[in-house]
């Protein structure tokens, strides 16, 4: 019997404006009164989560603790504190702010750090978050003990040649051709398991639904016993899902049966 549903953020429940999705809140409300505990498993940095402003409806039916930054950093909205259960070693902003000419955001303690203007304003373009939360990178007194990820938008050698031994993960992303270095073994479906551990003492993820559109998504969808790639997922989502849902996400929220599956 399903009793965890654990839910992407952006492009499953809300637009690109930051609103839910058409009734999406009713899905959500239909899970919660069949005993169902709903979590929030997103890409976000806790600062652009905390910017979006049309959520309270939508946060009254989800766990106080969220899981950001692919599971990263944790934040409990009731007392607004941030946890790190991952994080990058210190030598890999070392290694990449001693590359001439480089072009990052580091990201870490929940705030932003930029090389460069140019590099804050890609930054802010790419994840929209204002250009005044970002602050300049003091390279000589950085010392980053929660370090969570890195966007680098220019480098003379590639990233993953210059961080080559270092304990760390190297993706691409489409804004800008950027690369995001996060700590090794990132991912939403090991971040949920353990999150599901500590915090319900729950052994693995055979009684977790997972919602998700996108290719950081296909792990947990592939991990949980039922994952659920919504109708305009991205193919690497639809192929790892158990179920491609054909009509909107409130609708199968809604009529979701936690005990058929």
């Amino acid at each position: 019997m399903i009793r965890y549903a654990a839910l992407d953020l952006d492009g499953t429940l809300i637009d690109d404006a930051g609103r839910p999705f058409n009734q999406v809140v009713d899905g959500l409300r239909a899970l919660r009164a069949r005993s169902v505990v709903c979590l929030l498993v997103t890409g976000r940095s806790a600062r652009s989560f905390r910017n979006l402003r049309h959520l309270d409806e939508l946060l009254e039916h989800v766990d106080d603790q969220v899981l950001l930054s692919d599971g990263n950093v944790q934040l409990d909205r009731d007392g607004g504190r941030l946890s790190f259960p991952r994080v990058c070693p210190l030598g890999v902003l070392q290694r990449l702010v001693s590359e001439l000419g480089i072009q990052l955001v580091a990201e870490w303690s929940g705030g932003f750090h930029a090389t460069s203007a140019r590099a804050a304003l890609q930054f802010s373009l790419a994840y929209e978050v204002p250009r005044r939360q970002i602050e300049p990178l003091a390279v000589a007194s950085a010392n980053p003990a929660e370090l969570t990820a890195i966007t680098v938008f220019e480098s003379r050698t590639p990233v993953a040649e210059l961080l080559a031994g270092q304990d760390c993960d190297v993706t691409g992303i489409r804004p800008f051709g950027a690369q995001v270095v996060r700590p090794r073994g990132t991912g939403k479906a090991a971040a949920l398991a353990e999150h599901l551990r500590r915090r319900f003492g729950e052994p693995g993820l055979d009684r977790t639904l997972a919602v998700g559109d996108g290719a950081a998504d296909a792990d947990m969808l592939r991990a949980c016993a039922v994952g659920a790639a919504t109708r305009d997922a991205e193919p690497a989502a639809v192929e790892a899902a158990t179920v491609h849902l054909r009509g909107d996400l409130a609708s199968f929220l809604r009529g979701f049966a936690p005990e058929r599956w």
